[in-house]
């Protein structure tokens, strides 16, 4: 019963029908049942997921009905009663739900018996795989996976109870015996962590770059994919973190203060409380203070949690990756002066028009949106 109720609760959530008692209900039952991550997360990703086309939409819609009626969906009503009609704004949009329910229900319907087929499959390949004659040299122990794409943020609670925040384009892997006789995770791209304080089970979180070790407090941690830097932020409590480069090192970590690791390799030294006149001999390592906005006392590291985008004294290559993964896009220059301007700002319910309008106001250039491309140029 209560798998049959997590379906039925992902349906409404996808649908956009799902009252806030019944999130709730739903990251219960996820709690509960953490090895249904990984398959609800695929769902999720395929139903948002939207391949680019260059026709016509009447086009994509007939082709759409086809692969409908290839899975055995029978519609009552023709094409033309479906209730979905397409203006020039809405070419490059997701439909939404409120245009037809039923259509709605039977998309969604296929998605999970489709998925929830495949994974099942999967998983009792897998089983038979792990324990036949033979295989016992072959075991991998299962994950759960947890992620979010660009343009999004989501919340998760883990077995034992920690609440994780990942950011836009991140993602966090655990095996699903978490919390029974260990606490590991795997972290790529940004989250902030509320962990709950066991001290007969520290909680570790692996990055590329860096392993942090704690047993009950509140961090955020930055380490994405082509970012020049790794970060670790204390807000709460103590941390304990090793640096892939220096593994005999350890590095404990006060509140409100942050750990920098710089990801190039040919970086060596150490600094605490690097200035600005300092940064050029870019060090590994610099542990420095946490920073605030002077308006409002917004902590800049934990910032996207109250739907903020913080950038100071960024170059605007930097600023670009966080746009990015901030509204979902791709963004490329064709000036490479215009890549290292510096630039200080803040967005918080802007469009990405918007966004790009506000900064053509500090750096002149001119820009062009083509569906999820921006282009930049002087």
């Amino acid at each position: 019963m209560p798998l049959d109720r997590l379906w039925e609760l992902l349906a409404k959530k996808l649908s956009g029908e799902a009252s806030l008692p019944e999130l709730d209900e739903l990251t219960e039952l996820l709690r509960q049942q953490p090895e249904m991550h990984y398959p609800l997360q695929t769902i999720t990703d395929l139903w948002h997921y939207h391949p680019p086309h260059n026709d016509d939409p009447t086009a994509a819609y007939d082709r759409h009905l086809n692969r409908m009626a290839a899975m055995s969906v029978d519609f009552n009503s023709p094409a033309e009663d479906a209730g979905i009609e397409f203006t020039a704004a809405e070419e490059e949009t997701t439909p939404q739900p409120s245009r037809n329910r039923k259509l709605l229900w039977a998309t969604i319907s296929c998605l999970l018996l489709a998925v929830a087929a495949v994974w099942f499959l999967n998983t009792g390949r897998d089983r038979q795989s792990s324990s036949g004659p033979g295989n016992q040299g072959t075991y991998t122990v299962p994950t759960s996976e947890v992620s979010t794409g660009n343009g999004s943020k989501s919340k998760t609670v883990l077995p034992d109870g920690t609440q994780v925040w990942l950011n836009a384009g991140s993602k966090l892997v655990y095996n699903k015996d978490f919390g029974q006789e260990k606490r590991e995770a795997t972290l790529t791209g940004e989250a902030y962590f509320d962990v709950v304080k066991d001290p007969s089970q520290p909680f570790i979180i692996h990055t590329s770059q860096i392993d942090i070790r704690v047993l009950g407090t509140a961090f955020n941690v930055r380490s994405y994919p082509g970012d020049k830097t790794t970060e670790a932020s204390l807000i709460r409590g103590s941390i304990e973190v090793r640096i892939h480069e220096r593994p005999e090192e350890k590095i404990l970590l006060k509140p409100n203060e942050k750990l920098v690791v710089n990801n190039d390799p040919g970086a060596t030294q150490v600094k605490d409380i690097v200035h600005k006149a300092a940064r050029k001999a870019e060090p590994l390592v610099v542990i420095d203070r946490i920073n605030y906005w002077p308006s409002d006392s917004t902590i800049l590291e934990t910032s996207w949690m109250d739907n903020k985008l913080i950038f100071r004294d960024e170059s605007f290559a930097e600023l670009a990756l966080r746009m990015e993964r901030w509204f979902g896009v791709e963004i490329s220059f064709n000036d490479e002066g215009l890549q290292k301007e510096r630039l200080t700002g803040i967005f918080k319910t802007e469009t990405l028009q918007q966004a790009l309008d506000a900064l053509q106001i500090v750096s002149p250039f001119r820009y062009r949106i083509e569906g999820n491309k921006v282009y930049l140029f002087k």
